[in-house]
């Protein structure tokens, strides 16, 4: 493994000092994926004291502590490496973070192993030996692409875990033994996921949107009963076979998911889209009538996603709306062969939300995830969009009339300012000129 030379400095002095220095967790696991690390190397020293390693790390910059009962330290000097003594943890409460912590520094490594969630991140690797001790066979199952668990008592002790399994699944294409399943769905049925913060749960589902297939997850959620209700309940929604072969809602959701997951580097907004690529048909269970079809699902959905409390962000709320409303316009628009106006309307109603851009995207993906019997108009889309772009742009025209405009006029009721406005903007993109739009609002509105 590649180190920073600060870092090789510091290791040969805990080495001199009697010290014992491993990688633990992830980073080790990334390693033997030949993945990139792109989070903290978590560092465990055996053999020496917590006062000991800290008097170490002082010597080279100033030391940030976490707490003496964690006994985990950072140096300023020295991002990216997080130092830590052996512990072993007991479960004490409910919640994620109710453990209680023991410092151990001559913790035997098969003991210290044990509260290593998967044997994946349960590799260590001996610095100063160079060599990856292995004593769960985890290197065998990240080579198999199985995810299995180090010790089942300890496990089960943090829920988190199970959307852990989840977002791994995703990024690093893996499969899970039944014995992990089973051990998933039994925590499942004992409540204990409701024990999890909605911003624990956020982030694990927002890594299993960034990775490589995240159907992976989600149907492993589905599997165990994790999924909240108002993704469960796309299952169980049937639609018409012959716009949509691959089955129900959920089915379909899954291949724009991963369909989305191989484009999302093209998007502006990576994180936004993807969740706008999951939640895109959650209005379709409140609307599909007996043959199937979901007339105004986006309107529904819009009204759904009130009910999806795991995107914190108000910004990100409002960028995932926005795609949910507008996922289908794109496409039904190439289908008519829709004017300019509704063209420049649309890209008004999405402006400084989204961009026109991922609005595609989403578009494309959307119509690949309902497989061959779409290709058609999925060719016609391209045409469309591209005339449409070169003629017009990607961005809404500047509005000619504002607020000011109105209030010269003399229009005094405030409250129909939106609407007066909307209608000008139509005037405006059917050609007509400022003064003309004024006479008209003026006939119109003049009190």
């Amino acid at each position: 493994m590649i180190f920073n030379e600060l870092a090789k400095t510091i290791f040969n002095d805990i080495d001199l000092q009697g010290g014992k220095v491993y990688i633990v967790g992830g980073s080790v696991r990334d390693y033997i994926l030949k993945k990139e690390t792109f989070y903290d190397i978590d560092v465990e020293i055996y053999g020496l004291s917590y006062e000991s390693l800290h008097d170490i790390l002082e010597k080279y910059g100033h030391v940030l502590t976490f707490g003496k009962s964690f006994a985990i330290m950072q140096l300023d000097c020295l991002k990216g490496y997080d130092f830590a003594l052996p512990r072993t943890e007991k479960k004490i409460g409910d919640k994620h973070q109710d453990f209680e912590v023991i410092v151990d520094p001559f913790l035997p490594i098969n003991k210290a192993i044990l509260r290593r969630d998967l044997t994946m991140n349960a590799l260590m690797y001996d610095v100063k030996e160079d060599k990856i001790i292995d004593m769960v066979n985890g290197i065998q199952d990240i080579h198999d692409h199985i995810i299995r668990v180090v010790h089942e008592r300890t496990f089960i002790e943090d829920p988190l875990r199970i959307l852990r399994i989840a977002q791994m699944m995703s990024r690093f294409l893996m499969e899970v033994d039944d014995n992990a399943k089973a051990l998933c769905k039994k925590m499942v049925q004992q409540g204990m996921l409701e024990h999890l913060s909605k911003e624990r749960i956020s982030q694990e589902y927002n890594k299993m949107l960034m990775g490589e297939k995240p159907s992976l997850g989600i149907l492993f959620l589905n599997e165990i009963g994790a999924l909240p209700p108002y993704l469960s309940i796309l299952k169980e929604t049937a639609q018409r076979l012959d716009y949509h072969p691959e089955g129900d809602v959920l089915a379909h959701t899954c291949l724009v998911v991963d369909i989305a997951a191989l484009t999302k580097h093209k998007a502006d907004l990576p994180l936004s889209f993807m969740w706008g690529a999951l939640l895109h048909d959650i209005g379709k269970p409140q609307v599909t009538n007996e043959k199937g079809s979901a007339p105004l699902h986006n309107e529904a959905g819009v009204e759904a996603f009130k009910h999806v409390d795991l995107i914190l962000n108000q910004k990100m709320r409002k960028e995932v709306e926005t795609f949910i409303m507008y996922h289908m316009h794109l496409m039904n628009m190439a289908r008519r062969n829709a004017s300019d106006q509704k063209y420049l309307l649309l890209l008004k109603k999405i402006e400084g939300k989204i961009t026109l851009n991922d609005l595609i995207l989403l578009s494309r993906c959307d119509k690949l995830g309902r497989g061959a019997v779409s290709y058609q108009q999925y060719q016609m889309f391209g045409p469309y969009i591209e005339d449409k772009i070169s003629r017009l742009g990607s961005s809404a025209p500047i509005p000619l009339i504002n607020g000011h405009d109105l209030i010269e006029l003399g229009i005094e009721s405030h409250s129909l300012f939106r609407k007066i406005l909307n209608d000008a903007y139509t005037m405006q993109l059917d050609g007509k000129d400022k003064d003309e739009i004024l006479r008209s609002v003026k006939e119109k509105y003049e009190t």
